[in-house]
């Protein structure tokens, strides 16, 4: 298939695109900088910020994944900064799926991340992707989000959303900024450690994508978490376990209210029990069910693996 990337710098699209051209597609990666006629994968530019994009250049395109979107837990928000999360996010979206909507041979497919913050702080409410939206700044981002495909919906491609939960890889997301306080004994549960925090390996993200693109039965949102979330109590046992580090700090709700502001609210301490409902339906199987066995496969299975000795991953 000719597969089109958006976000393909980043964690996720990364990791996509070595998969997606290890099984033969041929992929087309949309950059925002100055596209390098000499690369590898084929680039084009597009300016989301100015609506900027002649997707004519494009040719017939079989899927698109539109992976984008500034930080969420990068700063403290203000209006600036909120604006900005929410428009990088929809306004990009709306381009690529006008586009896509105007080509003379749309894509069969469109996958348009999202995230599991369209639920909002839930408590103990089992969700699935049938719930309603909640509350707050990401659920009002999310909804935004994912409304702004409906361009190509409306032209007869099969959209769906991926919903994503917190995605554990030791390349980035929270593994990445939550590894180096654990291992120097500074982790610990966050608020009073009761939340459900929804997870997903990169290697399930990865071949979830790949199943949505084969997938013609498969359509609006989907939860990327697995069938197995936990509560942050839980994620800081199994971090302290791992690491072979105690993790005796506490942090109270209201330093992280008082530090972070709203985004500490909202990211650290809101409880999203999500379920992966529609992918557990279709079939699909996770490589990574236990939070347990993919800390291991990221914090410690593949250090060794760069040392060249892999037998702690048989």
């Amino acid at each position: 298939m000719r597969i089109l990337v958006s976000g393909s710098s980043g964690m996720v699209g990364s990791a996509l695109i070595t998969a997606l051209a290890y099984d033969g597609h041929q992929i087309i990666k949309l950059v925002r900088r100055a596209a390098n006629p000499d690369a590898k994968i084929p680039e084009f530019k597009w300016d989301p910020e100015h609506s900027a994009f002649d997707s004519r250049l494009l040719g017939n395109i079989d899927a698109a994944i539109h992976l984008g979107g500034v930080s969420i837990a990068g700063a403290r928000w203000n209006a600036e900064r909120k604006l900005l999360i929410r428009e990088s996010r929809v306004r990009s979206t709306r381009l690529l799926s006008q586009a896509l909507a105007n080509l003379e041979s749309p894509p069969k497919v469109f996958i348009v991340a999202s995230a599991v913050g369209f639920y909002g702080d839930r408590g103990e409410e089992p969700l699935s992707e049938d719930s309603p939206r909640g509350e707050g700044f990401l659920a009002d981002t999310a909804v935004r989000w994912e409304a702004s495909a409906d361009s190509a919906r409306e032209a007869g491609i099969r959209v769906t959303h991926a919903r994503f939960g917190l995605i554990m890889s030791r390349q980035g997301g929270l593994l990445a900024r939550v590894r180096l306080p654990f291992l120097t004994a500074l982790g610990g549960k966050l608020g009073n450690g009761r939340q459900w925090w929804p997870w997903i390996s990169l290697p399930d993200v990865v071949s979830g994508l790949s199943y949505l693109i084969g997938n013609e039965d498969i359509s609006g949102p989907v939860n990327f978490t697995s069938p197995t979330p936990v509560r942050n109590e839980e994620f800081t046992k199994l971090m302290s376990k791992t690491l072979s580090r105690p993790a005796w700090l506490h942090v109270p709700a209201a330093i992280i209210r008082l530090v972070f502001g709203e985004m500490g609210e909202e990211t650290m301490l809101s409880s999203q029990r999500a379920y992966p409902e529609k992918l557990r339906a279709a079939g699909f199987e996770w490589q990574f069910e236990s939070l347990e066995d993919v800390l291991h496969y990221e914090l410690i299975a593949s250090r060794v693996d760069r040392w060249g000795d892999t037998s702690r991953n048989q």
